[in-house]
């Protein structure tokens, strides 16, 4: 969670000093959160008091071994101001209540390990919670601020390239399949330059499959299958769920005549999606090419039970009863990736 996530905006209103400011801007600018931060510090805030506290009502300075007993919400919060107006807004208040300004840092000193909610009855609101405070009084608050912006530009920077990266794809790959398509100079370009944005999205987050599968489908485009099933095997590994990772792995095994690989992959795709009837196509027709036909019957029977009217199961299973009766060639690795 960043430091401002917790801060809460409802609509505009009238700022009366530069603490307001830049508490409004430190939703989304880092600076603006530098500057809140040393503000908070420096200028004067407003507490509400027991009357018991003090003697009289309205404005006191909190003097050396002064107790000051605060005024608490009932969820532990205490209420703190920029300004006296802010106290009584909205008219939440009693007009008469007693308050007590105080110099940020003092403030937070003197309360040490409180929770504090920032003009909680105004538009723009905010909660200090103790390590905040903590980090805010002994600095490193700004080296937090620093990171996140860092790792913020860093967020921005993924992606624009990403967006980059799938924008140089469309019309060129499908994600559920592969196309035949011949492709001239100007496509194969843009492919190429999809893989390095997409390199460079990695290099970024290595850990983005998302990424991975759709270099995976350039390469793919491209002819260079080893390299797609390098990208899908490193995602497989990545993504536990998705059955369209191990589906492709196994396509791309297949154009590399590795069928050990196919079968393990299209295994796999059906464990994540068991019963879809176009997984269990596939996995029928590299059992088939792997000469385990019995297991290629079984297959896709079950297939044709969940979907019986699907033409491309139709025809493997012709295939696979004409193989098993000697009426036709086995399919070689070539027939099944058409």
């Amino acid at each position: 969670m960043g430091l401002f996530d917790i801060f809460k905006k409802k609509k505009t209103e009238l700022q009366e000093n530069e603490l307001e400011k830049f508490l409004r801007q430190a939703t989304s600018n880092f600076s603006a959160q530098k500057e809140f931060y040393q503000k908070l510090l420096e200028n004067q805030l407003f507490i509400v008091t027991s009357k018991n506290s003090i003697s009289e009502i309205g404005r006191k300075t909190e003097k050396e071994n002064t107790t000051v007993q605060c005024f608490t919400f009932e969820s532990g919060q205490i209420p703190i101001f920029t300004s006296v107006n802010r106290i009584f807004e909205k008219g939440i208040m009693e007009k008469n209540v007693p308050y007590l300004s105080l110099k940020g840092q003092d403030l937070f000193e003197v309360l040490n390990g409180a929770t504090f909610v920032l003009n909680p009855f105004s538009d723009f609101v905010k909660e200090l919670i103790p390590q905040e405070i903590e980090n805010l009084l002994n600095g490193t608050i700004y080296n937090r601020i620093d990171k996140q912006e860092f790792e913020n530009k860093k967020i921005q920077e993924f992606n624009e390239i990403f967006e980059q990266a799938g924008k140089k794809q469309e019309g060129l790959v499908i994600l559920d399949g592969y196309r035949r398509k011949e492709l001239n100079k100007f496509e194969k370009l843009k492919l190429e330059e999809s893989i390095q944005d997409f390199q460079k999205c990695l290099d970024i987050v290595p850990e983005h499959w998302q990424s991975m599968v759709l270099m995976s489908k350039a390469f793919q485009r491209l002819e260079r299958h080893h390299e797609a099933l390098e990208q899908l095997e490193l995602a497989f590994k990545l993504e536990l769920e998705n059955h369209i990772i191990p589906m492709e792995a196994s396509l791309e095994a297949m154009h590399l005549k590795d069928i050990d690989k196919a079968i393990f992959y299209s295994e796999e795709s059906l464990k994540r999606k068991p019963n879809d009837y176009a997984l269990l196509g596939n996995h029928a027709m590299n059992l088939l090419v792997a000469r385990k036909d019995n297991e290629a019957k079984e297959t896709i029977d079950k297939a044709i039970k969940l979907q019986p009217n699907d033409s491309i199961n139709k025809n493997i299973e012709s295939i696979i009863k004409d193989v098993i009766a000697e009426k036709r060639q086995r399919p070689t690795f070539e027939d099944a990736v058409k």
